[in-house]
């Protein structure tokens, strides 16, 4: 960050040490005596989680933009340049940046979850960007106009669901107040965070589950009364959108029941199935090939099998545990 292209004088950067128990204070010292005046550093004594760690921040910082980026990421030269481009707009409230994956070489899960991302960012998030309606900005890498933020700060920093303090899924949950403040919220596609993603499957599961359980959350927030705040054309497509997201999962948990119950009879019923899928896929990864012209399309194929047989379990546990709370990491 301290490298980026941006005027140093413009530029304050905060550390925060979330009451880690190894090494990491050892490095935010050296990273501040290196870029000294620059470097701001905050130690928690105990661990309070990423939300306070984030408030730390946007309660000290002094700019008219304030950019997240999270520990285990790495960003571009020109990103934050590129994250402040959109604040010209007025309404602009948040811009989303572009996630890859950093360690795409570390396996398998890895190398599907950055075809994921490119769809999910360049694809998804592009296209609710045009009706300045991107429902999360990441934690990964996310900006902020600082006037927005600091009149939601107080509910964002005290949000509760079903009597329980909310520990994570702060990005969506920030989004979804700068949109219910009447700001825009777009997409950065010349913004890159890369970001380390898990490798195993059980450390994958717990990430997915933070999330699942946070969507539901705060997707009951902007359908309950977000969405009927937004410009009539940005409300109408974000309603189709939710429609489709919301019902997508449970047809497809009751397309695998029927699918086994059909097999019984029809045991050729698995092939048909398959060799539908693999249509699916491959029409999905046209986009990422014209992205990117990589052969790791590949790898998105195989991530639309993955994801059935492996991860559709994930969201309707998170529905049945939406109101837990804790990161699963330590």
């Amino acid at each position: 960050v301290a490298s980026a292209r941006y005027p140093q004088g413009r530029l304050e950067i905060f550390v925060v040490d979330d009451g880690s128990r190894d090494d990491t204070w050892v490095h935010i010292e050296r990273a501040a005596a290196r870029f000294p005046g620059l470097v701001t550093t905050l130690r928690f004594p105990q661990n309070r989680g990423k939300r306070a760690a984030l408030e730390a921040g946007f309660r000290r910082g002094k700019g008219e933009v304030m950019v997240t980026i999270d520990s285990d990421s790495v960003i571009d030269p020109d990103t934050l340049l590129a994250m402040a481009g959109p604040f010209r707009d007025p309404k602009v409230g948040a811009v989303a940046g572009k996630v890859s994956v950093y360690n795409r070489g570390a396996g398998i899960i890895p190398r599907m979850l950055n075809v994921r991302f490119v769809l999910s960012f360049d694809f998804l998030r592009a296209a609710q960007s045009t009706y300045g309606t991107v429902y999360c900005c990441p934690g990964a890498l996310a900006a902020y106009r600082t006037e927005a933020v600091r009149r939601v700060l107080e509910r964002w920093v005290a949000q509760e669901f079903l009597g329980a303090r909310c520990t994570f899924g702060e990005d969506r949950a920030m989004t979804n107040d700068i949109l219910d403040a009447g700001y825009d919220s777009v997409y950065q596609r010349a913004g890159v965070v890369h970001t380390i993603v898990p490798v195993r499957y059980r450390k994958l599961c717990k990430m997915f589950l933070r999330w699942d359980r946070s969507y539901v959350r705060e997707e009951m927030r902007f359908l309950g009364r977000i969405v009927w705040k937004r410009p009539r054309r940005a409300r109408a497509i974000a309603l189709a959108d939710s429609l489709v997201t919301t019902t997508r999962h449970p047809v497809g948990i009751a397309a695998m029941f029927l699918l086994v119950a059909t097999m019984l009879d029809h045991p050729d019923m698995l092939l048909r199935f398959a060799c539908a899928m693999l249509l699916v896929a491959a029409f999905n990864m046209l986009y990422y090939l014209r992205a990117e012209r990589s052969w790791d399309f590949i790898y998105g194929i195989g991530y639309s099998f993955f994801s059935i047989f492996a991860l559709s379990w994930i969201l309707p546990y998170a529905v049945c545990t939406a109101r837990k709370q804790g990161w699963l990491t330590r």
